[in-house]
């Protein structure tokens, strides 16, 4: 796929070349008129843009719910080239969570777990055997915290990450970056966009490569295309998009094991390049999608959207499974080490219709979506496991893993398997009203009801195994397997909830409360077993603050107490009859308590501030397998997090290089736990970056380094009983753009 990148960068030469001797040809002026490339001065909490992600077309300042959103130029100053690089300017967000394999992304807000949407639409299947996000053809990341089942249906308690991609121009332009980095990192960008020459027909391309050898061997590639059509007929606005992702990634389900048992329960005192993941591991992902939308403009009342999708997605893969430290002699051993090979092929379809009306009743003004969505879910999933050798000494680990070719697959009780076919079916109802009851007052009142029903059938007669298996009928002290012909059923109907509030103390300050439900169907690959499970379920109330003194200054702080409830869980652990490990059912519940505040300060015109902080306290509230764990911290979850960016604009005083634009970061995670049993600490770390920016002509050169200090630091628990996954040390990156 390398000739993508030199077909992108010729494309997009091209038709900046066009644009350029266009615009000279134009003003009768030479190419040097081009206009300046200017650094812009950032903000996350733009309190009076509207977000796609909230549906109504609210501005921020009118919605009782904490949103943010990450803007495309404050990601190319943080050299930001896939979706979890933008997660230090949104607060109380980060990596981690359990099933975290390394090849597709885990994201939690406020210690829950998050919710992908591709311009408003679900992406992917679930939160599990996902895929890695990458900016290609992103204008902005949306971030909406908390509960969003009111308008999104099947959702994760924790938050919803939309991804809004730039749409096609009127207007002829285009653009093309290269950033190279540490671990042979290189990242080729290029767009095109302009008229079709067709009327009100207007097309968009964007596509990128990229490929890395990555930290500790993790090498990863990435081929996208993105093309998008436009057209505006009279009361219409429709749009056509077709992706095509290619991605190859190394998982990394081990990650660096904690000490043993005798130890102090942190990762060990070893080299973060050690690595105890199977060579043999590897990811190959291919999606493609089908993106339609139409807004229709009925008349000065009546807007009905329209927007559906189609996304078709294979997966093959193998990654590790389990593995233990055990004492053998006098060296520790990592045993019962496993290497899970897996199928996966997905069809998902989506489609929404929103009336949204817009109307008075005595003095209030309301919009109102109403909407229908319906998504059709097929799959087929297939897993065998093969033993893997002992690292015989976990403080010099030697991996003697044979080929794949040369393993020996099985399906039995120690080893997990699947051979499945599932489906989903998802509809919902739903009513947004969103009141402005005074200029100083705004009410907003949703609810929706949803219909989730999940299946699952076995296309083979298995053995019963912790990949494949259900409760026995009439209940028995044992599971039962999957049968062919005997589909696994559960059908659930839930209502969710969105109601709050804000009242404008004056016209810069505001106060906001509410409260919203979630509901959550559990479905994915990666865990089949869990179809007949009822649904997680969560809650949210929360109040806040917002404060905003143009153009200095923007506040939003606030207060919230979340919940997950249901929460279905495997821990594998050591089959203690035999080889391989087996994946233990858990189900338990947890909230989390917690107060965060984002603040963007520009207080001279050179000089912009970017801070945010969460300081979050959880607890598990329910825990029936194992008692003792009730009111210990929920993993993942840790109890401070706090970022800031902050550039300096140094005016050069030169025709051509008159700005350079100095950049200086600070990230800071406290410790949090691995296991519910808070025996697996992932140590705290604070990390400095620094770059510039040198914008000349239609060109920016950006060059960043990140960890400056080389600090040692660990981003999440690995895998499900897995060890700790090291962050990098110190890199770097440079990289050359230009837009025309």
């Amino acid at each position: 796929m390398k000739c993508l990148r030199y077909v992108l960068m010729a494309g997009a030469a091209g038709v900046m070349a066009l644009t350029w001797s266009e615009a000279a040809l134009a003003d009768d002026a030479p190419a040097s008129s081009v206009e300046q490339v200017v650094i812009t001065a950032p903000r996350t909490t733009p309190l009076e843009q509207v977000v796609g992600v909230d549906k109504t077309g609210a501005k921020i300042e009118d919605v009782p719910r904490s949103i943010q959103i990450v803007p495309r130029d404050l990601i190319d100053q943080q050299g930001a080239i896939k979706l979890v690089g933008t997660l230090r300017d949104v607060s109380g967000v980060s990596e981690g969570g359990q099933f975290n394999f390394g090849f597709f992304d885990r994201v939690i807000i406020r210690g829950l777990n998050a919710t992908y949407l591709d311009d408003g639409l679900p992406d992917g299947t679930s939160d599990l055997t996902g895929y890695i996000h990458t900016l290609t053809g992103v204008e902005r990341v949306e971030v909406l915290k908390g509960p969003g089942s009111a308008l999104y249906g099947s959702t994760e308690e924790g938050g919803t990450v939309n991804l809004v991609h730039y749409r096609p121009s009127d207007t002829l332009g285009a653009g093309v970056s290269e950033q190279f980095g540490s671990f042979a990192t290189s990242t080729t960008d290029a767009f095109v966009t302009g008229p079709t020459g067709i009327k009100g027909v207007d097309f968009r391309l964007d596509g990128e490569y990229g490929t890395s050898d990555g930290f500790r061997g993790l090498g990863n590639q990435n081929s996208e295309l993105l093309a998008a059509l436009s057209w505006r007929p009279a009361n219409h606005d429709i749009e056509f998009r077709y992706e095509y992702h290619n991605f190859h990634a190394t998982p990394d389900a081990t990650g660096i094991p904690f000490s043993p048992p005798t130890g102090t329960g942190q990762p060990l005192a070893v080299p973060t390049t050690d690595v105890y993941s199977s060579p043999q591991a590897f990811s190959d992902q291919t999606l493609q999608r089908l993106f339609l939308s139409d807004a229709w403009v009925v008349n000065d009342y009546l807007t009905i959207n329209l927007r559906g999708a189609y996304s078709n997605r294979d997966v093959d893969l193998a990654r590790n499974a389990g593995g233990s430290v055990s004492k053998v002699g006098s060296v520790f051993e990592l045993i019962k080490r496993q290497l899970r090979e897996q199928s996966d092929e997905l069809d998902d379809f989506n489609f929404q219709a929103e009336p949204t009306w817009r109307f008075h009743t005595g003095m209030l003004d309301h919009t109102l979506v109403t909407g229908f969505d319906a998504r059709d879910i097929n799959g087929v999933t297939t897993r065998a496991t093969a033993d893997l050798p002992n690292i015989a000494n976990i403080f010099d680990p030697v991996v003697a893993d044979p080929a794949i070719s040369s393993l020996t697959f099985k399906c039995d009780s120690a080893h997990s398997c699947d051979n499945a076919r599932l489906k989903a079916r998802f509809y919902g109802l739903y009513a947004v009203d969103q009141i402005d009851v005074t200029d100083k007052f705004k009410v907003r009142l949703s609810v929706r009801e949803d219909w989730f029903d999940t299946q699952g059938e076995a296309r083979a007669l298995l053995p019963v195994n912790a990949g494949q298996e259900q409760p026995c009928s009439p209940p028995q002290a044992v599971a039962c397997p999957w049968v062919p012909g005997v589909p696994v059923k559960q059908n659930d109907q839930e209502t969710s909830w969105d109601v709050g509030a804000v009242y404008f103390l004056t016209k810069d300050l505001s106060v906001f409360a509410g409260y919203s439900s979630d509901a959550y169907p559990i479905f994915n690959t990666e865990e089949p077993e869990t179809i007949g499970q009822v649904p997680e379920t969560g809650h949210q109330v929360e109040g806040g603050v917002r404060y905003q003194l143009p153009p200095i200054l923007t506040v939003s702080t606030s207060v919230y107490r979340a919940t997950r409830d249901h929460v279905f869980t495997l821990l594998s652990e050591p089959n203690p009859s035999g080889p391989g490990n087996i994946d233990v059912p858990q189900v338990f519940s947890y909230g989390i308590t917690g107060w965060e505040t984002d603040v963007n300060l520009h207080p001279l015109p050179a000089l912009n501030i970017i801070a945010n902080a969460a300081v979050q306290d959880g607890s598990i509230t329910s825990f029936p397998q194992t008692p003792a764990d009730v009111g210990r911290r929920p993993p993942s979850v840790p109890s401070l997090l706090a970022n800031g960016w902050v550039t300096y604009d140094v005016d050069l005083g030169h025709d051509v290089l008159k700005t350079l634009q100095l950049q200086l970061g600070a990230r800071y995670r406290s410790q949090e736990y691995a296991d519910a049993g808070e025996t697996r600490i992932i140590p705290s770390s604070i990390l400095v970056d620094a770059g510039v920016a040198l914008p000349f002509k239609a060109f920016t050169i950006n060059a960043g380094v990140n960890n400056v200090f080389d600090r040692r630091n660990f981003l999440f628990g690995d895998g499900t009983g897995g060890g700790a996954f090291p962050g990098p040390g110190r890199t770097w990156f440079v990289r050359l753009s230009g837009k025309w």
